[in-house]
């Protein structure tokens, strides 16, 4: 019976390590490759970034090129003042003409400069969005990796508890058989072992549905056969103060959020520039030549360059610049108050999760000594259960009291790293975690 109850000592930190192990470092690679989501998020940035160029932003002239070839077949009377009579059936013209032409807004109400801001401001935002994508991405897998952890951790109670109603089971089974045990202590027995087979059957269903949340995290819900590795990482002291002052200066949802009022800035400076007049510079060189069997000129051909000026000036535009204006104003009130309430929410978040933290670690210090009290249960009851002073039933509830106890053991160790998870993803340095 010692070897059953070894369990109890145990903290049950090891376990075989299974061929196709992955790490946690690996786990993250994996992630960072191959999940959906965070793909998306990176082609769209890229998309983003390919939008910021000089072009986009209005620097740059137009030039196009333009060709017509025209052929015509009339009937054509013409009478001059000189009683001159042109009249011909049928007759034939040909027209060629095409050019080269550049178009250059050089001044456009300073509206270029604004948008060549935002276009760089929304490059920068998409890449924190990358990055927010990113450590929400990397947080699930770290949550559930090491829930598999954890859960493993577990299972090998499970194990340890099932043999050690097998162990139980058969000698009830041998005691009835030689008369020495009735029928309510063999049935009571093999009543035990069927439900800490349940038990350690719908654990493991757990793990699998763990494994099945990682591997779709991962970008492959099919791939479920890895094993975690079973090291309990060690938990990093945590300093508050730094945490909090690191979320307020660089919370990636905060900068996102005053990321979109630098945004609306320059789009109301934008819509402001039509309030100037726009100042454009075109030059082309042409060329065109005709025939035609009647008129006055049988051809003509003309080649050369141009080069003009033009002002546009919208005097009135019905108000919908004006409306546009305040409404960009009302999107930056909006923006501003969005920041606001991020900033108080992430004030509330960083509360739970210190709290969350404070009680996990005071309830794993307590558990911790439950466990070291188990191991003197164990010691006792293998004394009294050798010498048959111990029932079968007491010693069902001291076995279920030590599950339960190593279950509350883990639950807070996973707890308390849940909560440095949730902290470090607060604080926006969730990879300086990694």
């Amino acid at each position: 019976m010692r070897v059953s109850f070894f369990f109890i000592i145990n903290l049950v930190w090891g376990g075989a390590t299974a061929q196709n192990t992955l790490s946690f470092e690996q786990a993250v690679q994996r992630t960072l490759a191959t999940n959906f989501d965070i793909l998306i998020v990176r082609n769209t940035a890229e998309q983003t970034a390919n939008e910021n160029n000089i072009g986009n932003a209005g620097y740059l002239p137009q030039v196009g090129i333009n060709a017509d070839q025209y052929w015509s077949s009339s009937n054509t009377r013409q009478e001059f003042f000189s009683g001159q009579i042109n009249d011909k059936k049928g007759a034939k013209s040909n027209v060629f003409s095409s050019s080269i032409r550049l178009d250059w807004t050089f001044f456009d109400g300073f509206a270029m400069f604004a948008r060549d801001k935002r276009l760089q401001l929304q490059e920068d935002a998409s890449t924190l969005s990358v990055n927010a994508q990113v450590e929400m991405t990397v947080y699930q897998t770290a949550v559930l990796y090491y829930s598999i952890v954890y859960q493993q951790q577990m299972s090998e109670v499970y194990q340890q508890a099932l043999e050690l109603s097998r162990e139980r089971f058969k000698l009830v089974e041998t005691k009835r058989n030689s008369g020495a045990a009735n029928d309510l202590q063999y049935y009571q027995a093999r009543l035990d072992l069927t439900a800490d087979s349940s038990n350690l059957l719908m654990h493991r269903k757990t793990i699998r549905d763990l494994k099945t949340e990682l591997a779709a995290v991962m970008g492959n819900a099919s791939d479920t056969n890895f094993e975690v590795d079973p090291a309990i990482p060690i938990l990093p002291t945590i300093d508050k103060n730094a945490i909090a002052e690191k979320a307020k200066q660089q919370n990636t949802s905060l900068l996102l959020n005053k990321s979109s009022i630098a945004i609306l800035e320059q789009q109301r400076k934008e819509v402001q520039s039509r309030y100037y007049p726009q100042l454009s510079l075109y030059s082309q060189y042409s060329y065109a030549s005709s025939q035609s069997q009647v008129g006055i000129l049988s051809s003509n051909r003309s080649t050369g360059p141009g080069v003009g000026l033009t002002l546009r000036w919208n005097i009135l535009d019905r108000l919908s610049t004006f409306t546009e204006l305040k409404n960009t104003t009302l999107q930056q009130e909006s923006a501003q108050l969005q920041l606001d309430r991020q900033t108080q929410l992430i004030s509330k978040e960083m509360q739970l999760a210190f709290d969350n933290y404070d009680y996990a670690q005071q309830l794993s210090a307590l558990e911790n000594n439950a466990v070291v009290d188990a191991g003197e249960i164990f010691r006792i009851a293998e004394v009294a259960y050798s010498n048959g002073s111990m029932t079968d039933l007491a010693l069902r509830e001291i076995q279920f009291s030590i599950i339960q106890t190593k279950t509350r053991q883990f639950s807070a160790l996973l707890a308390m790293q849940t909560a440095i998870f949730d902290l470090y993803l607060l604080s926006g340095d969730f990879k300086g975690l990694l």
